[in-house]
């Protein structure tokens, strides 16, 4: 999208070529998204609108990934039906959007947790507590950010925002530089040498 700047063209093709092809590589994510939800059906002892919002983010998820494939049954040749095609696409960006946003309150209100001092709690544990919570914090940083340029990309597409498409391409390269980062393994942790034990003395 962002070198195409959404006009038509050989770029163009190839772009609906490439997302029409990796869809079937896609067909179970609606039963995917919906697990934990189903794993999980009851509450925690979060906040009730946390709670609420970690059940609602599976169905939306469920909904975009299922909607998408009837938008890619269209493009496959499958379905033959305009009209719904193009309101699938609008639920599926719509689930996609309002997703992104679930994640981006819950991350903010785990970081919340994380990041604030409890009661009772010494401002050297605070300190230790967040240092020892460091990976974690940052892993959700990287999520919320993910999160944010999601719902950006949604919004683009759904045209809530006045952008060009060269810019709302721009965001989606973006998003996905970020997703192929996230899936990459992380490093192994450094190896710890341990220390050599010397033999016993020989007893003349």
């Amino acid at each position: 999208m962002f070198v195409a700047a959404g006009q038509p063209g050989n770029v163009k093709k190839i772009q609906a070529s490439v997302a029409t092809a990796r869809k079937v590589f896609r067909i179970m994510r609606p039963l995917e998204a919906l697990v934990p939800l189903i794993t999980n059906l009851t509450f925690g002892n979060k906040p009730l609108a946390i709670e609420i919002i970690s059940k609602l983010k599976p169905i939306l998820m469920a909904i975009y990934f299922g909607a998408d494939h009837i938008v890619w049954a269209q493009q496959a040749g499958i379905l033959n039906n305009k009209e719904l095609t193009d309101k699938a696409q609008k639920a599926s960006l719509y689930g996609w959007f309002g997703g992104s946003l679930c994640t981006i309150v819950g991350e903010i209100y785990e970081l919340a947790a994380l990041c604030m001092k409890r009661e009772g709690e010494s401002e050297e544990e605070y300190r230790g507590r967040v240092a020892k919570a460091r990976p974690e914090i940052n892993k959700r940083l990287l999520v919320l950010i993910h999160a944010l340029t999601q719902a950006a990309l949604a919004a683009g597409l759904l045209e809530l925002r006045p952008w060009k498409p060269r810019t709302v391409g721009f965001i989606g390269v973006v998003t996905s530089v970020m997703n192929c980062y996230m899936l990459f393994p992380s490093y192994p942790a450094p190896a710890v040498p341990k220390p050599s034990v010397k033999p016993p003395p020989k007893v003349a």
